[in-house]
């Protein structure tokens, strides 16, 4: 007995696994500084709040990825399309109008997120950097949605006065 040898169940194991999944080269260059939004956390704000939201993220994104021209013309195309959006809503039938708008509007925010940040996004996570919080996202639907709803209710008012 005393030539068997002794299995230590507790012992780490002998490889060393933590550098070997390091030691893949990694095609994605250094990560931002900040966390981006991912392109689900700018469809989701956009579907459960407005697209005011998905501007604002979108915009975010730009200003992280130190694109600032960019970031100025998602402002200004989001601040075009939100009139237009609000004008084609006044123009359609007020019965069944909203779910296929913000289902439309969820899918577009989601497919130009991806298209103009997706790579962005998916090097930046590969290299180490971070996500921003969904609890931020709530943050922002929420105070956009508030925003919104004060707005279109003091419009109401001077309108309906």
């Amino acid at each position: 007995m005393a030539d068997e040898p002794t299995i230590n169940p507790y012992a780490p194991p002998a490889s060393d696994v933590a550098n070997t999944a390091s030691a893949e080269p990694s095609s994605a260059g250094p990560a931002f500084e900040q966390p981006l939004f991912s392109p689900r956390q700018i469809g989701a704000a956009v579907f459960f709040g407005t697209a005011v939201a998905g501007i604002i993220l979108l915009m975010t994104n730009f200003r992280a990825m130190n694109r600032p021209s960019d970031a100025k013309k998602t402002v200004l195309f989001g601040a075009v399309g939100t009139v237009a959006l609000f004008a084609l809503m006044m123009l359609l039938p007020k019965v069944g109008r909203s779910l296929p708008i913000n289902i439309g509007l969820t899918m577009g925010f989601y497919a130009l997120a991806t298209a103009l940040q997706g790579q962005a996004f998916t090097d930046h996570r590969e290299a180490g950097g971070e996500r921003q919080s969904n609890w931020l996202v709530f943050g922002i639907v929420l105070g956009t949605g508030v925003t919104m709803a004060v707005i279109l209710f003091l419009l109401a008012r001077v309108v309906g006065s």
